[in-house]
């Protein structure tokens, strides 16, 4: 099963402005969770349920997974700064 990929307002302004290295990685590895949104490295956020973060270096990708949809709302690309990370987030 390949799941939709949608971006929120945040994320859709975030991709562009990662750093050219990290740019590429991420479309690839949100490109991959439309296969399978539940890869080894994926971590469900406490308190949250059905929300994921999956790292990549310093930066966390931060996603929603809706399987009666198939869809996968990308809510945030941040940068792991502490806790604080993963405050505020617009959950769909």
């Amino acid at each position: 099963m390949s799941y939709r990929i949608s971006y929120s307002d945040e994320a859709k302004r975030a991709l562009p402005h990662l750093p050219g290295r990290y740019r590429q990685r991420a479309r690839r590895v949100i490109e991959a969770l439309a296969r399978n949104p539940r890869p080894a490295g994926a971590v469900e956020l406490r308190d949250l349920p059905s929300v994921y973060r999956i790292w990549l270096n310093g930066w966390r990708i931060i996603y929603q997974i809706d399987g009666e949809d198939a869809m996968l709302l990308i809510i945030g690309i941040r940068y792991k700064s502490g806790p604080e990370t993963y405050e505020n987030l617009k959950i769909g």
